[in-house]
């Protein structure tokens, strides 16, 4: 009889942990199968690599324009790093603005010409820009540096075949991050293999308890990180432009009246280190917004890209005419 009662139980518990296996199985292929978004920043294909342990990445190549200066190597050089507003989601490289200030600046400046080349990517930070700003300033010279600033200052990790966004969370002594409670070797393992779990710990993972004031943080970033940009554009006698690109879920007027803390702050390290700084939604303010956004976060439409290209043109015009690098925004 406790023989027969010890089978049921077996099988009970054998039925419960299959179950739950089951489960856990068809949750995991459906947050695959579903593409979950977590809230943090994650990268995946795309050519990842690490270049001096920073994780970079190309959606596409079709905007670096390297043929330009290879077939017009007397020309101007000006050199565009930034995020996917500046790489143009969703348009097609022509349609960019990069690539439209390159025709617009040839046909009123055709001697010695200009070569634009765009080395922005969607989801770069300062990181990114910097890592392939180091080999591409120096090969390339350029006259004039152009450089989005967008929130640049958040670090990624590689982990696994991933980059994760990990400047929110405390991580373990292995680089990893966890769920408090879950033991290192079984983070470990699971981390990088299931994307439930993934999700998971993305979602509830120990968070850094420093408290770090907006403000302050932009400060650290500029006088810790910007400041190498600044030394590379002087390596090569180029002139370093930071245009701010403004969200597009307001009019422009209200983001000029209100500019953010990471404006305010950066502009202020542009003016104290002599090079130039321009808010675009300055440029913009009489724009209707909507017409020319096609995400109201920050992405611009085809026609939003058409409208830059004056605004653009006359941001380098101002540079390669000497015009004061002191921070400032002049109509």
């Amino acid at each position: 009889m406790a023989s027969v009662q010890s089978k049921r139980v077996a099988a009970s518990v054998a039925f419960i942990v299959l179950g739950l296996a089951a489960g856990l199985g068809l949750a995991e292929a459906w947050v695959r199968f579903a593409r979950w978004t977590p809230r943090i920043q994650v990268i995946r294909g795309h050519g990842l690599r690490a270049v001096d342990g920073v994780p970079v990445w190309e959606d596409s190549t079709d905007r670096h324009n390297r043929a330009c200066v290879e077939q017009h190597p007397e020309r101007t050089r000006i050199l565009f790093f930034g995020s996917s507003i500046t790489y143009g989601a969703s348009l097609t490289a022509p349609e960019t603005f990069a690539s439209r200030l390159q025709d617009q600046l040839n046909t009123t400046h055709p001697t010695p010409g200009f070569c634009v080349l765009n080395f922005a990517q969607p989801s770069f930070q300062f990181e990114q820009k910097y890592a392939v700003a180091r080999a591409e300033v120096t090969r390339y010279r350029p006259a004039v540096i152009m450089w989005e600033s967008w929130v640049e200052w958040r670090q990624l990790r590689l982990i696994g075949d991933a980059a994760y966004s990990i400047s929110d969370f405390q991580l373990r002594p292995d680089g990893f991050i966890a769920i408090a409670g879950v033991p290192d070797w079984l983070n470990h393992a699971l981390f990088p293999h299931s994307r439930l779990y993934e999700y998971l710990t993305l979602e509830y993972g120990e968070l850094n308890p420093e408290q770090v004031i907006e403000r302050e943080r932009i400060a650290t970033f500029a006088n810790n990180e910007l400041i190498k940009m600044v030394q590379l554009a002087e390596s090569v006698g180029a002139k370093l432009v930071l245009y701010f690109t403004p969200p597009l879920d307001r009019p422009f007027a209200e983001t000029v009246a209100s500019p953010s803390d990471s404006n305010t702050v950066l502009r202020e390290f542009a003016q104290a280190h002599g090079f130039a700084s321009y808010f675009v939604a300055q440029e913009l303010i009489d724009q209707d917004y909507l017409q020319l956004r096609l995400t109201a976060c920050c992405h611009f439409n085809a026609d939003g890209h058409r409208v830059l290209v004056p605004v653009m043109e006359r941001f380098v015009l101002e540079q390669l005419n000497g015009r004061p690098g002191d921070g400032e925004t002049t109509r």
